[in-house]
């Protein structure tokens, strides 16, 4: 009966007389190795662990060595694959010769809203005020806001900062992706609030 992997000799004696045979014992070699994914999309910082079928079950080494092919975009540690950038990567399950894979896709997390602090105020010409944007969810992989105007004769903005120009109306947008939001400035003239001047009586 073969126990485990290796070399015996079998020894047949009676009295002196004896016979020996010599007896190998080979591993079981696997044959295949089935994933339960063979793709999946994920989003940064998400977790999910693939499960590896082995045949035959009773291969004598059933120690799977995981890979990834990109690790700056997937890593896989004992089946668990984690999103850590945006991209592809392939999780590779391997004993000896034999492997299976499967395709990672890393999508970005999507800007769903942006809030700023205001949604209008009035100024006046060389006034600057400064917009706050409040980005769901926190998470999202790109959050880097484009600021634009309208009317940049009335009004500029710059990183969120508004500077009032001349007299009129302008809509301040901050944009990421296909998501928007707007808001309104009026710049109102300077108004004179005394004159002086420079006798009272003459």
């Amino acid at each position: 009966t073969a126990v485990s992997v290796g070399k015996a000799t079998i020894t047949a004696k009676i009295g002196n007389v004896k016979a020996v045979c010599s007896v190998t014992v080979n591993p079981i070699e696997v044959t295949s190795i089935t994933l339960n994914k063979i793709a999946i999309a994920m989003k940064t910082g998400e977790s999910v662990t693939l499960t590896a079928t082995i045949t035959p079950e009773n291969a004598t080494n059933k120690t799977i060595t995981w890979s990834s092919s990109n690790k700056s975009v997937a890593t896989v540690s004992n089946g668990k694959v984690t999103a850590v950038s945006v991209g592809k990567a392939t999780i590779k399950a391997k004993i000896g010769d034999v492997q299976a894979v499967c395709s990672v896709t890393v999508n970005p997390i999507e800007v769903t809203s942006i809030t700023l602090n205001k949604t209008s105020l009035t100024m006046t010409t060389g006034e600057s005020v400064t917009l706050t944007a409040t980005i769901t969810p926190e998470n999202a992989t790109n959050k880097t806001i484009t600021w634009s105007s309208s009317n940049t004769s009335v009004a500029t903005v710059s990183n969120g900062k508004v500077t009032a120009v001349s007299v009129g109306r302008a809509t301040i947008k901050a944009k990421i992706g296909k998501v928007q939001t707007v808001w309104s400035v009026t710049v109102n003239p300077i108004q004179v609030t005394s004159i002086t001047l420079n006798k009272l009586a003459i």
